[in-house]
């Protein structure tokens, strides 16, 4: 076979690796504490953008693994404040990579699907 055929992949996986390596590095920095904090202190500036009932503090905040939130979530952290309905706060569902995916204000329907 000619070598020419083989470039193209050599280079496609060479910059596959180099990707995977750069995730790997990221990842290894990141701790569950680091994600907690981070969006621990996103809630208090949502909070207070909301206006919603109870006062906020970091204390607020607790995360669990997401078990049944989808394939690339990795956490959920669900911040409420303390003597507040059930239905008060936010929930932040983050990735491995401690992005956020998605932010749910609770007590809040999320929007229906349009019907055409």
């Amino acid at each position: 076979m000619r070598i020419a055929y083989w470039i193209p992949i050599a280079v496609l996986a060479l910059v596959l690796a180099g990707v995977g390596f750069r995730y790997g590095i990221i990842r290894q920095g990141i701790t569950e504490s680091d994600v907690i904090t981070h969006y621990a202190q996103k809630y208090l500036a949502d909070h207070a953008v909301s206006g919603a009932a109870g006062r906020a503090k970091l204390s607020d905040c607790v995360a669990r693994p997401a078990k049944d939130a989808g394939f690339w979530t990795w956490l959920v952290v669900t911040c409420r404040p303390d003597g507040t309905a059930q239905d008060v706060g936010f929930r932040y569902q983050v990735n491995w990579l401690g992005g956020l995916i998605d932010v749910t204000r609770l007590g809040q329907t999320p929007p229906t699907t349009p019907q055409t």
